[in-house]
């Protein structure tokens, strides 16, 4: 159980980094850098450029890594719901503290890093509820042919 937590504390430190790290691509030259005057106008700026390679690579990271995230907190929780909150929480946090870092969150990544949390939560959701009777029923069925 701990090295769980670990791991899940690890990971919501990667995602710190490369929410709040000016040029978390390239890791010689990345440093976060704190601004008391952020612009929060940006947050609301909704520009879509699905066709530039890095753009499409960051929404990917959105997305894949709240996905990964919210798996880690569910088998360190063990608890569905409550580590769906906290994964969207921790998502729309993230965006809110990136004008502060000198870095542009966004409403659009807000809702991408949501889905990632989102795929998984349904996903484990599908696989963990059990089957109802009338399955029970059908499933015996065929096992007696």
């Amino acid at each position: 159980m701990l090295s769980r937590g670990f791991l899940t504390v690890m990971w919501a430190i990667v995602l710190v980094y490369f929410t709040c790290s000016i040029n978390p691509f390239h890791f010689r030259i990345s440093e976060l850098r704190f601004t008391g005057h952020p612009n929060l106008e940006l947050i609301l700026r909704f520009d879509l450029h699905p066709l530039r390679p890095m753009w499409t690579i960051s929404k990917i990271g959105h997305y894949s890594g709240f996905l990964i995230f919210e798996y880690l907190l569910t088998r360190w929780l063990r608890h569905r719901r409550l580590s769906a909150a906290i994964a969207i929480s921790f998502a729309i946090l993230t965006e809110l503290a990136q004008p502060f870092f000198f870095r542009d969150g966004r409403l659009y990544d807000m809702v991408i890093d949501s889905l990632g949390v989102l795929t998984f939560y349904l996903w484990y959701r599908r696989k963990r509820t059990p089957l109802r009777r009338k399955d029970h029923i059908r499933l015996n069925m065929h096992k007696g042919r």
